[in-house]
């Protein structure tokens, strides 16, 4: 189904598949039209036969009548039985007239009669070869006498179109008297009476009603065909707004994943730089008489200093090897430095960022203490202990980047202790939320809540992020001004060596314009954009739902299908935007006819279908559809005119008229039509079409 609809070269079969359905009812109605038409004709001449067989008859059981011999009724030259001919004592002279004598008088009376109609006995052995059949009716005499019943058939075309239509004549007793010679018994066909007549009108009442069958099917195939490519375009055009609209989102997804693993990783990795800091750390230390000569010096100092033996340094001036120069490589420090501020004058010093110089003439960063070494109350010198700060410098630059990284990050970033106290918010937070560091720490983020996030939901993630686990997930939460946002977050633990939970963090995410275009799209897809009700996707979705709850509790519903009488003329006098204000009235008003609980639909053009729950019988569902027809009743009111609309409702009722969303719908929109062709303006179960 899904590659019928969005490869539009597959759209030629369903448009196939209803040409072959009102190619087939075409077909069927010109038959029943045909037969119709020829039944009409048979039944007209089958009378005259009728008629004329009956005369026949009584002439036979009578032996025959007198009358008078006038210049239209002379004596039966072929008639060879004693008293033909008789006078009576009037002296008037009558003559015999047989049955077949008498047949022929009267086919002419009906000819004179009923115009065009010609009516004769014939037979393949006739007595009067005036009955000689012609070559027609000597092959339906033919088929007579093979046991067929009648014969008939349509000659010519237009108004000088006839019907040709023979009887069997069956030789009875009576008709012995004249017809035992030719070697006739009772029962055996003797012959036959043919009729031919005008049947122009008749053909051309029947072309009429060819023709209008074949307006009124070709109007639906085409009316399908549209309706078909509309729908076929409709959903071809959602579906692939939905997969655009859902690539879009994965490759958001997939950004945004990649962000978050990135910043996960660069957190692991300064987490490790720190903890490598802490292990690498050590400290150098030294000593120095009151000359500033080396009286001592550890490994970690020989180390750092860039030395491979203490002779390298023991009874040299350390000073000027060490700290000769300042940062900017001036010769030397002077009176000012700080190290012999300690061993010249007993001064305790502590530098935290200082420079000392390495036996390779490269500057070493450190943090260094000189306490003075005091005997008996004077100084002798000092010692110096310093550690290389070169990592520390340096975690203290990434350490400035990750807090201004997060500082300006374009996402809100909240960390708490492990009870939820906030502890930091960066400056996202603040603009997003509305409130200020100051308003937010100490307190916990619950003062974000908005009451519309479930329960479940901040169980959920306490449970994960107290088991140590990261928690992903949505907040509907609240500013400070009381306007409602959606959230994304992700909701990370923090834990000391001893992996207990310190702290936890959060990154939030305002993804309310994503929610809103979500919610837009699934509208866009579901609801009819010119009334707002659902549309024929959702529709067949709330059927199939409505199906299956239907036969879970024995539950009976009723589908309604409803067309709008006289639409078209509205689009065509007043133009489409009228057209589409009374489509949105019409909508107003049916949602006024039904209960909360139905779903009123609008499925294309000027159809609607309704499904309506819960009944209590197959009669309830009339009576919304007549309360539906007593609403459309009252005019409507399009650009200051009155307008009158009616509408032709058909009613399928489940389980009565089908048990699936197919075989309901299809026999509700039978109805409907049905409705349609009795004059329109009224509804039709089909329950009651099947009976009619």
């Amino acid at each position: 189904m899904k590659r019928l609809i969005l490869d539009r070269r597959l759209w030629p079969f369903p448009i196939a598949v209803w040409t072959a359905v009102v190619g087939a009812s075409f077909a069927w109605n010109v038959l029943d039209l045909d037969r119709h038409t020829e039944a009409l004709a048979t039944t007209r001449a089958h009378l005259m036969v009728e008629v004329l067989e009956s005369v026949r008859l009584w002439n036979a059981r009578h032996g025959g009548v007198y009358a008078p011999i006038t210049e239209t009724t002379l004596p039966n030259p072929h008639l060879q039985v004693p008293d033909r001919d008789i006078e009576l004592p009037s002296g008037k002279s009558l003559t015999l007239i047989n049955p077949a004598y008498m047949t022929r008088q009267i086919a002419e009376i009906l000819a004179e009669a009923v115009d065009g109609v010609d009516m004769d006995i014939t037979s393949l052995k006739p007595l009067n070869p005036d009955n000689k059949p012609d070559a027609w009716e000597a092959e339906a005499l033919r088929t007579l006498e093979r046991g067929h019943g009648v014969t008939a058939t349509f000659a010519g075309s237009g108004g000088g179109a006839t019907f040709r239509y023979m009887a069997p004549l069956v030789t009875e007793k009576p008709c012995l008297q004249c017809h035992e010679h030719q070697g006739y018994r009772v029962g055996d066909i003797r012959g036959g009476i043919s009729v031919m007549m005008p049947v122009g009108t008749l053909l051309s009442s029947s072309r009429t009603q060819r023709n209008r069958i074949a307006g009124t099917h070709g109007a639906v195939w085409l009316l399908l065909s549209l309706l078909t490519v509309l729908g076929l375009s409709r959903l071809r055009t959602q579906m692939l707004s939905l997969k655009k609209a859902k690539e879009n989102q994965k490759a958001l997804v997939q950004v945004r994943t990649r962000e978050l693993r990135e910043e996960i990783a660069e957190h692991e990795q300064t987490e490790n730089r720190l903890r490598l800091l802490l292990e690498s750390s050590g400290e150098g230390i030294y000593g120095v008489d009151t000359r500033g000569r080396c009286t001592f010096c550890n490994p970690i100092a020989l180390q750092l200093l860039g030395l491979d033996r203490t002779e390298q340094i023991i009874g040299r001036d350390v000073h000027q090897r060490v700290h000769g120069m300042w940062h900017d490589s001036a010769p030397d420090c002077g009176a000012d430095c700080p190290l012999k501020a300690a061993y010249e004058r007993g001064k305790a010093v502590h530098v935290e960022d200082g420079t000392f110089w390495t036996a390779h003439g490269k500057s070493l960063p450190v943090e260094y203490r000189a306490h003075p070494i005091y005997r008996d109350g004077e100084v002798v010198g000092a010692v110096v202990t310093f550690a290389d700060i070169s990592s520390r410098k340096a975690s203290e630059q990434q350490l400035r980047k990750l807090s201004q990284a997060v500082e300006h990050s374009p996402e809100s970033v909240i960390i708490t202790d492990a009870e939820g106290r906030i502890e930091y918010v960066n400056a996202h937070f603040q603009a997003s939320t509305g409130y200020t560091s100051e308003e937010v720490i100490g307190r916990n983020p619950r003062l974000l809540q908005s009451g519309e996030t479930p329960a479940e939901t901040y169980e959920a993630m306490w449970s994960t992020i107290t088991d140590g686990q990261v928690w992903h997930g949505e907040f509907r939460n609240r500013r400070k001004n009381g306007e409602l946002f959606w959230e994304e977050t992700s909701i990370a633990p923090i834990t000391d060596e001893t992996g207990h939970v310190t702290h936890f963090v959060g990154i939030n995410e305002d993804i309310t314009e994503r929610k809103r275009l979500e919610k837009q799209i699934w509208r866009q897809a579901n609801y009819d954009e010119l009334t707002g009700l659902v549309n024929r996707h959702l529709l067949l979705d709330r059927l199939e739902h409505r199906l299956h709850q239907a036969k879970r509790d024995q539950e009976r519903f009723a589908l309604l299908f409803m067309d709008l009488d006289g639409f078209k003329e509205v689009n065509d006098t007043l133009g489409h935007d009228a057209g589409d204000e009374l489509l949105r009235q019409v909508a107003n008003r049916l949602l006024s006819c039904v209960r909360d609980g139905d779903t009123v639909a609008r499925v294309g053009g000027d159809e609607f279908t309704v499904i309506l729950p819960r009944l209590h019988g197959p009669e309830a569902g009339v009576r919304v559809a007549e309360k539906i027809l007593a609403a459309l009743a009252h005019p409507f009111t399009v650009r200051d005119k009155a307008l009158s609309t009616s509408a032709s409702i058909g009613i399928a009722n489940y389980p009565d008229d089908g048990e699936d969303a197919a075989t309901l719908m299809m026999n509700a929109d039978r109805a409907m039509y049905a409705v349609k062709h009795r004059g329109r303006s009224g509804i039709i179960r089909f329950c009651d079409l099947k009976k009619n």
